[in-house]
């Protein structure tokens, strides 16, 4: 233990003396962002002393695209996003899934008028008579379509609420842990989950950075690392509004499962560790 701390610290003073030290880390989110991966971001930044800042204070809806270019050109340091092997070969993940796998298992918010739409779904073939909405850059298009599943698509996510409203598309599968904020957010909308299919898929939430930042790199990776070890990972999971209302609301052990292949992932995702995974469907509080 005492090896890993001095290592861990010795990683630390590397940042602090490369020519990155006296720059803020740039973060994806903005100072009000609740969500999990930003509390964990945050707290990372902290236990590692870090600077951080928030160059889209003032645009939270932000493009996907323009998020991406950013990180290659340096006018961000960290984003948050659901892997590919794309994602992978061109930006360097830190491998630890910040949801523990809950991303890959998807609820569908429907309008509330069409509750009972996968009422007769039994399997993907069912599943293929209905059109899904997704972000075109998203990794879950590529892997919904890989699937042979129909899917509308758009660029920024605040339009999917609408074009789900608008019936432009039937059903916006979501992570276990999301759609309860989102239809609260959209309360307008008339929008709800359909409350009989879990739609799963391994798909680990990773932090990632430019692939030549090695040494933020190595100081994000040794925190998380701790954070994982001494038990503070597991606890802001547990304590996380969105995963208790997974747990609370979802229902998941009296909803049929459809598996999708995922093939996205690379060898280097994490599977066999099990700190890092969380199954809701074995979960016994």
């Amino acid at each position: 233990m005492f090896y890993k701390v001095l290592i861990f610290f010795l990683l630390i003073g590397v940042l602090f003396n490369s020519d990155n030290a006296n720059s803020d880390i740039k973060l994806q989110s903005y100072a009000g962002d609740t969500s999990l991966p930003h509390k964990l971001l945050v707290a990372t930044m902290k236990r590692a002393n870090l600077d951080y800042a928030y160059p889209y204070a003032s645009d939270k809806d932000v493009s996907n695209a323009r998020i991406l270019n950013d990180v290659k050109t340096g006018s961000l340091d960290v984003m948050w996003s659901m892997t590919s092997k794309a994602l992978e070969q061109d930006y360097q993940a830190i491998y630890f899934p910040l949801f523990r796998g809950l991303l890959g298992m998807r609820l569908a918010i429907v309008k509330q008028e069409n509750k009972e739409i996968f009422r007769n779904v039994y399997n993907i073939n069912d599943l293929k008579k209905f059109q899904a909405g997704q972000g075109k850059t998203w990794p879950d298009t590529q892997i919904l379509e890989f699937n042979n599943l129909n899917v509308a698509k758009t660029l920024k996510y605040p339009n999917l609420f609408f074009m789900l409203e608008g019936e432009r598309f039937d059903y916006f599968p979501r992570g276990i842990n999301e759609p309860w904020d989102e239809i609260k957010r959209h309360k307008d909308l008339n929008l709800t989950v359909e409350p009989y299919l879990i739609i799963r898929y391994r798909a680990p939430l990773y932090f990632f950075i430019r692939k030549d930042n090695r040494e933020l790199y190595e100081v994000m990776n040794a925190t998380l690392n701790a954070m994982v070890e001494d038990g503070t990972f597991n606890q802001m999971f547990f304590a996380d509004s969105q995963v208790k209302s997974a747990l609370n609301l979802a229902n998941v052990k009296a909803r049929r499962v459809i598996d999708l292949e995922n093939p996205l992932l690379t060898d280097k995702t994490p599977l066999n560790d099990e700190r890092l995974w969380f199954d809701p469907l074995t979960y016994n509080d």
